[in-house]
């Protein structure tokens, strides 16, 4: 059974060339008001008036929540709304996170990283084993074919000890993690990442994370380790 996905129609979208920053209800708005420092400045107009659009659409208004100075969108606020919201803590005039060009501050940085990871591990709590779950149901019959037809003629499944071999494992698992990719297509977190599913290297199985859009996923074709390292490379990932 594939995996859902919630259609949101094209004009909900902030972005919807690049399918992003999806706003079908209020909850949606506030949170591409909150990720607003993450668009590509080239998009930061656009974005902004279609938050302006569908916050008209559904009656939202600045009198209900504030917009931080660090906060891009707080240009587009108008005047009257913009003096009464501030950072708390923080008086005005006093920028702990943006610079006078708009460019963020060492501190700003590390703060929108703290937000960017908050916001997808949230994500994958509430939404990761779920999708990981219902796109190895949606696979079963192909990874049974798969290894019948292909991996049981192309390795030899057992060593002399009776375990499956590494080869039949990382070719299981690579194929598994295709596969599920494949199944689930797009489903993006409010941060504009993408769910992606990587080969576990060493056990049956695949790791759930989440990548940029556009990702290479061949590059971990001989899979990630459980403690997040690359097979056969020095770098690592953030598993899940």
């Amino acid at each position: 059974m594939p995996v859902k996905i919630t259609y949101v129609e094209d004009k909900k979208y902030g972005l919807p060339e690049l399918k992003k920053y999806p706003m079908p209800d209020k909850q949606h708005v506030l949170s591409a008001i909150k990720f607003f420092n993450y668009v590509d400045p080239k998009y930061e107009k656009q974005l902004a008036k279609a938050i302006l659009a569908r916050m008209k659409e559904y009656g939202m208004s600045f009198d209900d929540f504030g917009v931080g100075e660090d906060n891009r969108f707080s240009k587009y606020v108008p005047e009257e709304h913009l003096e009464h919201h501030g950072i708390l803590g923080q008086k005005w005039g006093v920028r702990r996170y943006q610079n006078k060009d708009g460019s963020l501050t060492s501190l700003g940085e590390r703060h929108r990283a703290r937000q960017f990871d908050k916001a997808n591990t949230k994500f994958l709590k509430k939404n990761g084993e779920k999708i990981k779950r219902n796109a190895e149901k949606a696979v079963e019959s192909q990874m049974r074919e798969y290894a019948k037809n292909e991996l049981n003629t192309s390795l030899n499944k057992l060593r002399k000890s009776g375990k499956d071999s590494k080869k039949y494992m990382a070719a299981y698992n690579k194929k598994l993690a295709e596969l599920m990719n494949k199944e689930i297509g797009t489903i993006e977190a409010p941060t504009g990442m993408v769910v992606q599913f990587i080969a576990k290297r060493g056990e049956y199985g695949v790791h759930t994370a989440l990548a940029s859009p556009g990702t290479d996923m061949s590059k971990f074709r001989s899979g990630v380790y459980g403690d997040g390292r690359i097979a056969y490379r020095k770098e690592g990932v953030r598993t899940v």
